[in-house]
């Protein structure tokens, strides 16, 4: 039995750490060599992450996978990294074009019509909010609440579209201007594993956050 507890954690720290790196290797693999094009200011950041996202995935499988302890700060460093980097990408192309975010809203059919407003509206201010939050350690366990929680809807809308069948974009990052448009990915296996790596993290830094919730010395 003690022995069974001790590879919990080896077992963890593998597949989590092999999902991560390979997703990492992938994407690194799989990017456009031709340089991208900023025609608008909102694009830069948006392109940026792009870049920068499959190499943060591989440093934080490696980190994992070469045994950097669990309660090591620098691996909470790189999960809030990652995790607030991922939903400040995703909250600006939807803030500056909300319409186009509710059109990607209402192809998964969930909301009826008119509701689709409120949450263009309100989502990608919620994603900006605590992915700023997790980036400058403020409130990092209500945050990666919050995080945690949107991932999980995320995650059961697009297994219900899968269900019945859909060929969508999952909307995540927008899809309006070229940089976002560019990390438009259809709904998917793929893309539940994804969402379900980031909710991984996203858990971790709930889990391992200090209860006061204020700015961390």
């Amino acid at each position: 039995m003690e022995r069974l507890q001790s590879f919990g954690p080896l077992i963890i720290r593998l597949i989590v750490g092999s999902s991560f790196a390979f997703a990492g290797i992938v994407k690194i693999g799989a990017e456009n060599l031709k340089p991208p094009t900023f025609a608008m200011t909102a694009d830069l950041p948006i392109a940026l992450f792009g870049i920068a996202l499959p190499w943060i995935e591989l440093v934080c499988g490696m980190a994992l996978l070469i045994g950097l302890p669990f309660s090591d700060p620098k691996l909470r460093t790189l999960a809030r990294i990652l995790i607030g980097t991922i939903f400040i990408a995703a909250a600006i192309d939807k803030i500056a074009n909300p319409e186009a975010f509710a059109k990607s809203i209402n192809n998964f059919h969930l909301l009826p019509y008119e509701a689709l407003n409120l949450p263009a509206l309100i989502l990608p201010w919620v994603e900006l909010l605590t992915g700023g939050m997790l980036l400058f350690r403020i409130q990092e366990k209500a945050a990666s609440f919050l995080i945690s929680g949107m991932l999980i809807v995320f995650i059961i809308a697009i297994l219900i579209a899968i269900a019945r069948g859909y060929n969508i974009d999952c909307g995540c990052f927008g899809e309006s201007s070229p940089a976002a448009a560019a990390e438009v990915t259809k709904v998917g296996w793929a893309k539940v594993l994804e969402d379900a790596r980031w909710l991984v993290a996203s858990l971790f830094l709930f889990m391992t956050a200090k209860n006061e919730g204020s700015i961390e010395d």
